[in-house]
């Protein structure tokens, strides 16, 4: 027996563990996670990043190893399901409208520069294919060898993340569109009218592959390690209240977040790592059944305007709080956000990690203990 079934057996076994029965029965109000990336697995459980999105058999026993290390030794409140998956991180997007990927054996993949240098650009854009668009057809081929070796165990197939104006950026540039707003705003519409109507055919395309329905947000796959997300989630990290005017979010971004809301029928997840405090009076009309609150974002303020419907996921700043930072202020951190959240339900994070090895994971787990102890008070 090679080492990919001898770990998919034991893998396989995972949904029945202690330690997912026990967190699947009674999940808690808040619980606490950390989320490290494969810049950091790497050195953990050893292997290429080169090979890793090029290789599948690299791909799955890199991620069997993983997981099995994190349900072994990282005793926070993840549930480690015995699925699979497979993504390229921010570079599956803007590939899809032509841009270029830059692979390395030290981060995730990355995209090159933007296609759009002027606005006469927008109109030689093509609509994405869903099979021979950008990164599709090594994503097709990958997929296809991984869950052939992973047989029964599921490898789950990655969708479209990236919101609106996170694509925008990607594929004009960040500080050429932020110039379009006030030079050419009739032009930002047209290109975030198109970007929305192109992920709308994409994910027809893809639900019609996977024979899913663009509704069904019960259909999750894997996303950056530590994200279990669903078709229509929006990862806007673009979007930050420090850049731009509650007004101008309102005219241009959110319509088409809406847009795409309106497609998928709810909006399970939406992420920003920017200060959205002066946007979520507008935001909060997009009724995310799970809010990304990041360091920057006032959760208090946050608290007070969303209904207790809407589930928190809060996040540490990755060194400030977590591995710069010494027991008392990553306590004086975690406190800060249990004290505004009195009944709310909500994941607190040690996340976006991707520096560091062995102790990066040692400070992640000093930030467990530490955030564990706080709760009990």
């Amino acid at each position: 027996m090679n080492e990919i079934d001898t770990l998919l057996d034991r893998f396989a076994t995972l949904a029945g563990s202690p330690r997912n029965r026990r967190l699947a029965d009674a999940p808690p109000r808040i619980s606490f996670h950390i989320g490290l990336g494969r810049s950091v697995w790497k050195d953990i459980v050893g292997f290429s990043l080169i090979e890793y999105f090029g290789k599948p058999e690299v791909a799955l026993a890199a991620q069997l190893r993983w997981k099995l290390f994190w349900h072994d030794n990282i005793p926070d409140d993840t549930v480690i399901e015995p699925t699979l998956g497979l993504d390229f991180g921010v570079a599956l997007e803007p590939s899809l409208f032509g841009v270029g990927s830059h692979f390395s054996g030290d981060t995730d993949p990355m995209y090159a520069e933007p296609v759009i240098a002027g606005h006469a650009d927008l109109a030689r854009l093509k609509t994405p294919d869903f099979f021979s668009s950008g990164l599709m057809p090594k994503i097709h081929a990958m997929h296809k060898a991984m869950a052939e070796l992973a047989g029964p165990v599921p490898v789950r197939f990655p969708g479209w993340a990236r919101g609106p104006w996170s694509v925008a950026c990607m594929l004009r540039g960040f500080n050429e569109l932020y110039m379009d707003l006030s030079d050419d705003p009739q032009f930002v519409k047209d290109l975030l009218a198109f970007i929305v109507e192109s992920r709308i055919s994409w994910e027809t395309q893809r639900c019609s592959f996977l024979g899913t329905d663009p509704r069904d947000q019960g259909k999750d796959w894997q996303y950056v390690v530590y994200r279990k997300i669903s078709s229509g989630d929006q990862f806007n990290d673009e979007v930050d209240g420090n850049l731009f005017s509650p007004a101008t979010y309102a005219d241009f971004i959110f319509p088409a977040e809406k847009s795409l809301r309106d497609f998928y029928g709810s909006l399970r997840y939406y992420h920003s790592c920017g200060n959205m405090t002066p946007l979520l009076p507008t935001l909060r009309g997009l009724k995310p059944e799970l809010m990304h609150i990041s360091q920057a974002t006032d959760v208090a303020v946050a608290d007070s305007l969303f209904d207790q419907t809407t589930a928190f996921q809060c996040c540490m700043h990755p060194v400030d709080e977590v591995t710069a930072a010494d027991e008392e202020k990553m306590r004086s951190a975690i406190r800060l956000r249990l004290d505004a959240m009195k009944t709310r339900k909500a994941e607190i994070w040690a996340d976006a990690l991707y520096q560091g090895g062995g102790d990066t994971l040692g400070k992640a787990l000093d930030w467990l203990a530490a955030a564990r102890e706080t709760y009990r008070g």
